[in-house]
């Protein structure tokens, strides 16, 4: 924090936005305090600021109309001179620190011309720290934002290059000196430690400030009589529930049932003030509530509640957790059983959901699923003197259940929400359900703590259906170097590794892996992007590949296992139990001695089929040892993708060595080469394997290998001689007409099976038509052809209409985009339609085919025989002037699926007719792009009706 508003490196002292990241009770309120003491004591930023506006968003009234001039003049109450004037000279001199101001709601105007611009202007107080925020209000000021983690997607939709901070739980370390602040006796403060440590759910929450300041406030003085408590506590709902049941047995001077009544007062209170957004309450407001004034000075409702500062008998909860609490225990005990109707009870919770976290995302939600645990029912009987609503619990899961399959649904659910709110209910058999309803689960959050860790190891774990699992981080917080493997590893690992691997730290996947060694957790796929993995990782999901026989596909992005990592984990591929089949490394450091541990796993694994490095670069020296794993008989490795992975000094001599891979190995079927500098000697040298009778090679992708013509007469003798070749990409290389009118030879050969060329982007003309035209005429195989951003033009096309006409041609899809073609080319493709019954998908994106051009060729689109589905005419030059004739093939062409008209100059008219078209029963359009910025009303609520009628339809 003492540098974060430092002078840059020009040594201008420029305004600067900072966030400060943290789940609840993690003590970001008390940073800001702790930086403001330092700052008033010149430790920090001396010189930088002279003045600290503070402002609590939970506090402010939401009903008050404010301006910037009542904060500053509210803040500096005991200053006589003319303070907003001071302000505005300099402006640059101030910090505005705003806390907790993502717990507001979004306001109800916030578009640019609704913020305050002027300091002495009063609007809503949402609307006025959003103008702060959106720098409306003294933008040469600088800015410290407080947040929850749930809040930072809107936090960025609103700030201008942020700096983002994340504080840290506590590490052990912190832990322990804590605990030696609370207790008067070391060894009790370390009883307590140790009772942390046999927990390891509680361990984790412990290190939660907030946590650990509950515990030891209602433990006993000595720490005594707590332990096997304690060692039950698992979520965090527990935690709160023990703090407010030991509350109330040491209760001193009222019973037992003015306790539990004292505390139902406090429950209501909190609810309506949430759902206010209110956090200060005046006397009056305790009093409607049934707290007297004499009561909150007694010693029970002062663990609760304390007095706000700087105002005279204005009450506030001990931390806003305690509010979020107390309000789901209302829900959860409020025994009204009208509310409980069957139509009602559904938009009951969407109301509860959408005004306490617009989701999942509320800490008050994931509470309420936590008090509706099966074994949660007495204890919090006890503790509240009030039933858990009957039926409650089920008709939450229901109804959760059914929104999380609404695709409709105008919930956020975000996956780690939903996880946490499962991880609190703890019932397995319910997250099964729920989690089985995905089909894949991605996360993509900057960062994640070891609770969020823990809980989506909960709910991985108890999957039974073969779900992808993404999770992308920049960092995975809470994972200390100091802490040991041994602490938290399974027996069965300590035993079995070596000391040297049960040395290695706790891995930052350590809960994620012990879920995916679960015997019936089914996930199939699992991609770790920018995670930050270290050996230990290697060493855990080692571990996963010996027990779990479901994972196939494991995708590295910015792995930074390191050798040393991936050696670990190579011995877990080597494990005879493992059926890993995919394992693709983008973007990751591998070395020789890497490249060496995989070697060493293709000539043992036999079923690890793909191996793809992408943006990998690989020495020559490291795919020298990779190859001679793929050449070792017992490698059943069918595809191997090496995308942007060679360098420049040593593909040439790569593809001798991948030469002789293809001459050993039948079983390669793909080999992707592209975005690597081959050349056409590099090229010379790969076709001696390919023309190799053992080659078995399907599918092979040369896109942007620097290839010119000459290159081509190479592939062409491949061609000539191969029996299995399906697909060929060539994008991106200067081939010219030249080199394609010898690939047109080799593809003309009798043993040629291919289906699928691509030809984009190789600086083609007309000329290269004529015998791509003979090709589509004689090989029945060929079912796709791309020619993308080619100078084809309308002389080029009649060449390639003549070979789609004839019989043999089987071609189904055509890409035709940016190919300069003008509408005097479609009467041949109009023609081409008349005969042709194979054709899909047909692409003219980006050619100037007007509507004329459109017209003639929707003749050819309404005929019988036109089987095409997809039609793309995205940038066509089109106009309200064709849409008559493109409605008319809409109510005949009972086979088109999919048609894109954005980017031309289609207005309402145009569109309200092809709605009407739309709307016809005969046509089968799934899939309908246009643009719609600028479309009237009237034209939106066609559209509305279209989509009632046709409700699977598609924008």
């Amino acid at each position: 924090m003492e540098h974060i508003f430092d002078s840059n490196e020009e040594g201008s002292s420029s305004s600067r936005t900072v966030v400060l990241q943290g789940c609840a009770g993690t003590g970001k309120t008390a940073v800001v305090h702790k930086f403001m003491f330092d700052w008033a004591a010149g430790v920090v930023t001396p010189g930088r600021f002279d003045y600290l506006i503070y402002v609590n968003c939970r506090e402010i009234s939401p009903i008050a109309n404010l301006s910037a001039a009542d904060l500053i003049t509210n803040t500096f109450q005991d200053i006589n001179r003319p303070i907003l004037d001071i302000f505005l000279i300099y402006p640059e001199k101030i910090l505005f620190i705003l806390d907790g101001f993502p717990e507001l709601q979004d306001p109800v105007g916030d578009q640019e011309e609704d913020l305050s611009v002027h300091p002495q202007e009063r609007k809503p107080v949402e609307i006025l720290l959003y103008s702060f925020v959106r720098k409306k209000l003294f933008p040469e000021s600088s800015l410290l934002i407080t947040a929850r983690p749930t809040a930072m997607k809107k936090l960025h939709s609103l700030l201008k290059q942020p700096i983002q901070i994340e504080i840290l739980w506590f590490t052990d370390t912190e832990k322990r000196a804590y605990l030696l602040s609370q207790f008067s006796g070391a060894n009790t403060a370390m009883k307590v430690f140790y009772g942390l440590r046999e927990n390891e759910d509680l361990d984790i929450m412990s290190s939660l400030p907030i946590v650990s300041w509950m515990i030891c406030n209602v433990l006993q003085p000595k720490g005594d009589g707590d332990g096997t408590l304690l060692r039950s506590l698992q979520t965090m709902t527990d935690v709160y529930l023990f703090y407010f049941s030991k509350c109330l047995k040491t209760l001193t001077g009222i019973s037992v049932w003015e306790g539990q009544s004292c505390l139902w007062s406090l429950c209501s209170l909190a609810a309506e003030g949430l759902q206010n957004h209110q956090v200060l309450f005046a006397v009056s407001d305790l009093r409607r509530h049934g707290i007297g004034v004499c009561d909150t000075n007694c010693t029970f409702l002062s663990r609760f509640l304390k007095k706000a500062a700087g105002a005279v008998n204005v009450y506030t909860f001990l931390h806003f957790s305690f509010q979020e609490f107390l309000t789901a225990v209302f829900y959860a005990l409020k025994n009204d059983n009208s509310w409980m109707c069957s139509y009602q009870v559904g938009k009951m919770w969407q109301e509860i959901f959408q005004q306490y976290g617009k989701g999942f995302s509320s800490l008050m939600i994931q509470f309420l699923f936590g008090l509706l645990h099966k074994g949660k029912g007495k204890t919090v009987e006890t503790t509240f003197g009030r039933r858990v609503s009957p039926g409650l619990r089920e008709e939450l899961l229901k109804w959760t259940e059914e929104e999380i399959k609404d695709k409709y649904s105008r919930l956020q659910i975000e996956p780690m929400d939903l996880f946490h709110c499962l991880y609190e209910i703890q019932e397995e058999e319910y997250a099964k359900r729920i989690i089985d309803d995905l089909q894949s689960i991605i996360l993509l959050q900057p960062t994640y703590t070891k609770m969020d860790i823990l809980a989506m190891a909960f709910c991985v774990k108890s999957s039974h259906n073969h779900l992808s699992v993404s999770l992308k981080c920049q960092h995975l917080l809470g994972f200390e170097e100091e802490e040991r493997a041994s602490a938290f590893m399974p027996p069965a690992l300590t035993i079995n590794k070596s000391f040297q691997l049960c040395s290695l730290p706790v891995s930052r996947l350590h809960f994620l892996c012990q879920a995916l060694c679960n015997p019936y957790c089914k996930i199939k796929d699992l991609r770790l992007i920018f995670c930050h993995l270290t050996a230990s990782c290697g060493r855990d999901l080692s571990s996963v590949f010996e027990t779990n026989h479901y994972l196939t596909d494991l995708e590295f992005v910015k792995n930074t296992l390191e050798d040393s990592g991936m050696k670990l984990l190579c011995e877990g591929l080597k494990h005879p139990n493992c059926v890993l089949q995919t394992l693709r490394l983008y973007r990751c450091l591998i070395s020789s001695a890497s490249c060496g541990a995989l070697a060493a796993v293709l000539s043992t694994n036999k079923w690890l089929t793909e191996l793809e490095f992408s943006e990998t670069k690989l020495e020559a020296s490291a795919l020298k040892l990779l190859c001679e794993g793929l050449k070792h008989p017992n490698c059943k490795l069918q595809k191997l993708k090496l995308c942007a992975s060679l360098l420049p000094e040593g593909s040439e001599i790569v593809c001798k060595y991948l030469a002789a891979v293809l001459i050993c190995n039948p079983h390669l079927t793909e080999l992707d080469l592209s975005e690597n500098p081959l050349g056409d000697v590099g090229v010379k040298y790969l076709c001696v394997g390919l023309r190799h009778s053992n080659c078995k090679v399907e599918k092979l992708d040369l896109s942007t290998c620097h290839l010119t013509d000459a290159s081509c007469v190479e592939l062409a003798s491949f061609l000539q001689v191969s029996q299995t070749l399906k697909e060929l990409f060539m994008f991106a290389n200067v081939l010219g007409d030249t080199g394609v009118q010898h690939l047109c030879k080799g593809l003309q050969h009798t043993k040629g099976v291919i289906e699928n060329l691509v030809l984009s982007e190789c600086s083609l003309s007309a000329a290269c038509c004529k015998p791509l035209a003979q090709v589509l005429s004689s090989t029945r195989s060929l079912t796709r052809l791309l020619l993308i951003n080619n100078k084809i033009e309308d002389m080029g096309l009649k060449l390639l209409c003549e070979g789609l006409k004839q019989p043999d041609c089987q071609l189904k899809d055509l890409a035709l985009w940016t190919c300069h073609l003008t509408g005097a080319c479609c009467q041949d493709l109009c023609n081409v339609l008349y005969t042709n019954e194979h054709l899909r998908d047909l692409d003219l994106s980006d050619n100037a085919l007007g509507d004329e051009g459109m017209q003639v060729l929707c003749e050819g689109l309404k005929r019988p025989c036109c089987k095409l589905q997809t039609l793309w005419l995205a940038g066509c030059h089109l106009t309200d002037a064709c849409c008559g004739a493109l409605a008319s093939v809409l109510n005949r062409n009972e086979n088109l699926t999919l048609l894109d008209l954005s980017g031309n100059d289609l207005k309402d008219f145009g569109v309200q007719v092809l709605c009407d078209a739309l709307i016809h029963p005969i046509c089968k359009l799934q899939t309908f792009y246009i643009d719609t910025d600028h479309l009237h009303e009237d034209t939106f609520r066609k559209m509305e009706v279209l989509k009632m009628s046709k409700p699977g339809i598609i924008w």
